[in-house]
């Protein structure tokens, strides 16, 4: 199924073929565990390093009108149905493209616990 796999550490964006299987959306974004972000397009889903904001020497990305927070790490977006099954994605590589922001490789996130 059509995906879009986003890359910080290269800064591309580019079509990916998805299997549908949920084990190659590891592979595909190099992580053990990852987490799934909806974006706001009403559809598509972005998939991440559940543990990304931990690893050494990461990169980061934003996409300022679907999700409102700094991403870490490779991220792959997939459509989603009603069910929440795995579909062709919606949004295409141009339209992030146009979106993304790389954040720059000092920038990390600061996380302040009350």
């Amino acid at each position: 199924m059509k995906a879009i796999l986003i890359d910080p550490f290269t800064r591309t964006v580019s079509e990916h073929n998805h299997s549908g299987d949920w084990r190659d959306i590891s592979k595909a974004i190099r992580c053990s565990l990852f987490c799934v972000v909806y974006l706001n397009n009403m559809g598509d889903t972005l998939y991440l390093d559940d543990e990304g904001l931990y690893a050494p020497d990461q990169k980061f990305f934003r996409l300022p009108s679907r999700y409102p927070e700094m991403l870490a790490g490779r991220g792959l977006i997939l459509g989603a149905d009603d069910m929440g099954d795995s579909t062709d994605c919606l949004i295409s590589v141009e339209e992030i493209e146009d979106e993304i922001k790389w954040v720059g490789d000092s920038i990390r996130p600061v996380y302040v616990f009350s």
